[in-house]
């Protein structure tokens, strides 16, 4: 008898936690996000020793990386460019309306390392996120522009439980800083130097900076 009423006992709590973030309309979401670093390299320190740490820091938490090492720009800008939203599909208006605002896509014009990873680790969950990496040699320095898309589905019969143990655990996309955190923190055991000029959304630029205050 107590087994059974501990029991239902646990099912009501569960229900009760997860309510507030379940819903019958199935839905589909996207997130954005990015943070931009100023970094000031030693003479000692080469683009194929960035473009490692870049590396190895995407590949420790991420399910696939795609990256390029580029020739360095000529003339070297005096500032440092930042990366640009574009549609894929261009000037085709029926593709891009179909695909709505979740098809844009950052490009890296002039970046010296462009990288693309994929953590694809919850997917059977719904849930799926995008890395887009630059790096700019300019005149100052060198400039990080991390950009992040963060898709989710939920709602609807199917989701049922996954939204009631999202309600209590949260989603995927509270390990998109500590991904950042890891390719700053490599970077920074080349010896270089990195400050975090901006990033979005507010309550993301806080944790960013939680997170390097606590290394």
């Amino acid at each position: 008898m107590n087994i059974k009423i501990i029991s239902i006992a646990l099912v009501a709590a569960f229900s009760l936690a997860g309510c507030k973030s379940t819903s019958l309309a199935k839905t589909k979401e996207t997130k954005r996000s990015y943070a931009v670093y100023d970094l000031k390299v030693s003479k000692g320190v080469s683009s194929s020793d960035m473009s490692k740490a870049i590396k190895t820091a995407l590949q420790a938490n991420t399910s696939s990386v795609r990256i390029t090492e580029d020739l360095p720009p000529y003339p070297i800008p005096k500032e440092s460019p930042r990366f640009q939203l574009v549609n894929p599909f261009g000037n085709n208006s029926a593709l891009a309306a179909l695909a709505g605002g979740a098809a844009k896509r950052p490009t890296c014009d002039g970046a010296l390392i462009y990288a693309q990873a994929t953590d694809s680790s919850m997917s059977s969950q719904g849930e799926n996120t995008q890395f887009y990496t630059c790096l700019w040699q300019y005149d100052g320095g060198y400039h990080i522009d991390i950009y992040t898309q963060f898709d989710i589905v939920s709602g609807g019969l199917e989701n049922l439980g996954k939204d009631l143990i999202r309600g209590m655990m949260g989603d995927s996309s509270q390990f998109i800083p500590r991904t950042i955190a890891s390719l700053r923190d490599n970077l920074e055991a080349l010896n270089v130097d990195s400050k975090l000029v901006t990033a979005y959304p507010s309550d993301f630029e806080v944790l960013l900076k939680e997170r390097q205050i606590q290394q």
